[in-house]
């Protein structure tokens, strides 16, 4: 004999609930052999007037990438007409480790509204970025700065690798004096995700 869950209680996966004489498995629980069991952890709460059991949540799931999402990342690298990024984080879910481990490019024509001709005048590898996800794949994800808000957050002088400063439409190396363009987004500089 099983012992007896109740509502508030602490429970696994695999964790044994209820029969399902008793209850009718809900949200984050599967009946098998006439028994329900927990597929999370979380906590247990039954319901005695639809006669309904469930588990909520006690830690959240990893955030997963959507169309839509607005992320930070940097650049790695540049190959032709593509800049891939590593992605840090998703806005909103700044704190959670991501569980997405594709490829994630933008391409020159998800850039700018008017037409770029070459990739490396707007972005370069170590840059920081906030882009939009216009399309997610089971291994890649298609992103955008085409948006003011969107572009490169914190860009690194290609000559001497200092944090590059906002001059106008342009950017200033304080170190070294070079003069930069980016696809910068409009609060470059200021940290916000």
């Amino acid at each position: 004999m099983e012992k007896e869950v109740k509502s508030g209680d602490f429970v696994v996966p695999g964790d044994f609930l209820a029969t399902a004489e008793e209850f009718i498995p809900d949200e984050g629980v599967y009946e098998e052999d006439h028994n329900v069991y927990s597929t999370r952890t979380g906590i247990v709460l039954k319901d005695t007037d639809s006669k309904k059991i469930s588990v909520h949540p006690k830690t959240g799931n990893p955030p997963i990438l959507k169309k839509g999402d607005i992320i930070i990342g940097s650049v790695d690298q540049i190959r032709g007409q593509i800049a891939s990024i590593a992605i840090a984080a998703i806005r909103g879910n700044e704190d959670r480790e991501l569980s997405f481990s594709g490829d994630s490019i933008i391409h020159i024509s998800n850039i700018s509204d008017d037409y770029v001709e070459n990739i490396e005048d707007e972005l370069k590898p170590a840059d920081i970025v906030r882009a939009r996800i216009t399309d997610v794949g089971k291994n890649s994800a298609k992103l955008s700065i085409v948006d003011d808000s969107l572009g490169v957050l914190v860009a690194y002088c290609s000559e001497c690798r200092s944090e590059l400063e906002k001059k106008d439409s342009k950017l200033k190396c304080p170190n070294c004096g070079s003069v930069e363009k980016r696809k910068i987004a409009n609060d470059y500089r200021q940290g916000i995700l």
